[in-house]
């Protein structure tokens, strides 16, 4: 299965703190981003893997547009 299945994959609640820092004019979290799940096949760095392969944290339980995200629409 880890074969084919990505180990990181793009998940709302990981995205939007992203998008808050870049509309403040900080970018590093979207290029981080952007060279994680460019290669979601790939292993990390244990830091990389601690900070995203993990369950979604408890304060976006819940939180509207963030909890739910579907990619079957």
């Amino acid at each position: 299965m880890k074969q084919v299945n990505p180990k990181y994959t793009w998940r709302e609640w990981l995205i939007v703190p992203a998008y808050q820092k870049a509309a403040q004019g900080d970018y590093s979290l979207i290029k981080e981003l952007q060279t994680v799940l460019g290669a979601p096949y790939d292993e990390q760095s244990q830091e990389i893997e601690d900070k995203y392969y993990r369950l979604k944290p408890e304060e976006f339980f819940n939180a509207g547009g963030v909890s739910h995200y579907s990619c079957s629409s």
